[in-house]
C-alpha cells in the first residue's frame, strides 16, 4: 500500500529534477498549484478533471486534488499531452496523461 511516505519520496524525486520558473515564465500548458486538469488514465481508460490545490484546500467533492496526493504529485509539472507512469494506492502502477491544462486564475487577472 502506498504510504504518505511514498508519496513524499516521489514528489522530492521530481523536485529534485524540476525546472524553476518565475511566475510569468511557467509555460502556459504545464500543471502547477491552481491548474484545472484533464486527464485519462491510460491504464483504465477513465478520464478525470481536477484541481491542484494546496492540502489544506483539498475537497473530493468539489475535485480540489492536494499536490501532496499520489494523483496530485503525478500531475504536478506535466504539460498538456505529456503522460507519466506513477504508483497509486495499493502499489498500482498507473500511466496518466494530461489532456488539456487550464488556469482558471490566471485568465482572471488578464
Amino acid at each position: 500500500m502506498s504510504s504518505s511516505l511514498d508519496v513524499r519520496d516521489s514528489l522530492e524525486n521530481e523536485m529534485a529534477r524540476a525546472l524553476v520558473y518565475n511566475d510569468d515564465e511557467y509555460p502556459k500548458d504545464a500543471v502547477c498549484i491552481g491548474s484545472v486538469v484533464e486527464f485519462t488514465d491510460l491504464t483504465t481508460k477513465e478520464e478525470g478533471r481536477i484541481t491542484i490545490v494546496l492540502p489544506s484546500e483539498a475537497d473530493v467533492k468539489e475535485m480540489k486534488v492536494s499536490v501532496l496526493s499520489p494523483l496530485g504529485a503525478a500531475l504536478i509539472g506535466l504539460k498538456k499531452g505529456k503522460t507519466i507512469h506513477w504508483l497509486m494506492p495499493g502499489a498500482i502502477f498507473t500511466e496518466i496523461k494530461v489532456n488539456n491544462v487550464l488556469h482558471p486564475e490566471a485568465e482572471l487577472d488578464q
